[in-house]
């Protein structure tokens, strides 16, 4: 008999509100063991604009961050449920930064569906991850 304890793994996911999203943290979620912890990462990089051609504007994130809280209620309930501890991570970075930044054993991101161009077909921030993780990344399919 083997006193060999499963190490607890570290698994982010990105959150951004679209359905890809959604089934990637549903993947995140079953995919975990008890004792895992699923972090959902979102983030809102504000588009900078040349001087010559910029306006007053502010930096509002407060759409990025309800929906990573409301992703964090949708699937709480199921993932105590199973042992699983449920974070939320939010920064004001680039997304594809905001999910390799993180220290974690696997990265899970939803393919966007769309289009005929690699890029699009995966989306960029999947693309981007998947390139340079130097853990495993997971491109949950949008069908």
């Amino acid at each position: 008999m083997s006193n060999h304890t499963p190490q607890k793994r570290q698994i982010i996911v990105g959150v951004d509100g679209s359905p890809n999203s959604e089934k990637a943290v549903d993947w995140a979620v079953a995919y975990a063991h008890a004792g895992d912890t699923v972090t959902l990462v979102s983030s809102w990089s504000p588009v900078i604009v040349p001087a010559e051609m910029a306006v007053s504007y502010t930096f509002d994130d407060t759409g990025a961050r309800t929906i990573l809280d409301t992703e964090h209620k949708r699937i709480a309930k199921a993932a105590t449920a199973r042992d699983i501890t449920v974070n939320t991570h939010f920064e004001n970075n680039d997304p594809r930064n905001a999910l390799l930044g993180l220290k974690s054993d696997l990265i899970v991101v939803g393919a966007r569906g769309h289009g005929a161009v690699m890029g699009l077909l995966l989306g960029s921030v999947a693309d981007y991850v998947s390139r340079h993780a130097t853990v495993p990344v997971v491109i949950v399919p949008a069908n």
